[in-house]
């Protein structure tokens, strides 16, 4: 009978061994992945840093971009309808003088 308590009290510890060594390695999956998440999102307590505060960098700096990819294709636009114009302008004069050259002769 103490021969069985012994073994079972053998068995008891090896069983909290285990226990103790699953909750040691669980701990230390959630320390990592609780670092994984701060890697993407960032730090809760600061709001900085992390995969997610890049993305919103890039897409502000893209929405940026788009809107100087506006204002330069319309500056292009007013530039060659002006050059248009003058263009126009001097041809249409220089049809004007050539035919009050030809009229004067």
């Amino acid at each position: 009978m103490k021969m069985e308590n012994e073994v079972f009290k053998e068995e008891l510890d090896k069983m909290e061994i285990r226990l103790s060594d699953m909750e040691d390695k669980l701990d230390r999956l959630d320390e990592k992945l609780t670092q994984v998440v701060d890697a993407i999102l960032g730090n809760p307590l600061t709001k900085q840093g992390g995969f997610m505060h890049d993305i919103e960098l890039l897409k502000s700096k893209i929405e940026d971009l788009e809107k100087k990819q506006l204002r330069y294709e319309s500056f292009k636009n007013k530039v060659s309808w002006t050059v248009g114009l003058v263009m126009g302008a001097a041809m249409l004069l220089q049809y004007i003088i050539s035919i009050y050259t030809n009229i004067k002769k």
